[in-house]
């Protein structure tokens, strides 16, 4: 039986210059793509932070210093609401909302929004695990909390937008 073997004259993994090609090749296109990343972050951090600068000097503040979008947006968070329900008594809920405003205006939102917040307790409270169970419970949750919240504002708010809903 004979054994394969290279030609004579050639090293079976190629010679010592091809190896030292292959590293010098190797090390040049790694500092090409160290250098192409380097220039690619330096540029994306400058035009991100002139971006930001040029947002802050257009944004016009109010008497109070706080920014006119801050004070104009239709999306309000709610404090987190934690309850327990009507039965198992052991079962607390938490739930986490925003409100949504409609174009009507509204005297004080922060005094609507404890309103809303004191309803959705009291309505919390009188629910049980069984009510809240699975997509169509969930689904009649919003719908309650959304007819109460409208009610409660006089229309001054288009909906509820549950969060975070757990139950422990």
């Amino acid at each position: 039986m004979k054994l394969l073997s290279a030609p004579s004259g050639h090293e079976p993994y190629g010679s010592n210059d091809t190896r030292a090609s292959f590293w010098i090749g190797f090390v040049v296109l790694t500092m090409i793509s160290v250098g192409t990343g380097a220039m690619l972050a330096a540029h994306l951090v400058d035009f991100t932070r002139t971006s930001v600068q040029r947002d802050f000097l257009n944004l016009e503040d109010d008497a109070t210093g706080v920014p006119l979008q801050v004070q104009n947006a239709r999306l309000r968070t709610l404090n987190p609401l934690v309850t327990n329900l009507a039965a198992p008594r052991d079962a607390w809920i938490r739930v986490q909302a925003s409100v949504v405003l409609s174009e009507q205006p509204v005297d004080d939102i922060g005094i609507l929004t404890g309103h809303i917040e004191e309803d959705i307790l009291a309505y919390l409270r009188t629910l049980t695990i069984s009510h809240i169970e699975g997509a169509v419970g969930l689904q009649h949750l919003r719908e309650d909390l959304n007819e109460r919240a409208v009610a409660r504002s006089k229309g001054a708010v288009r909906e509820i937008i549950l969060e975070s809903l757990v139950i422990q």
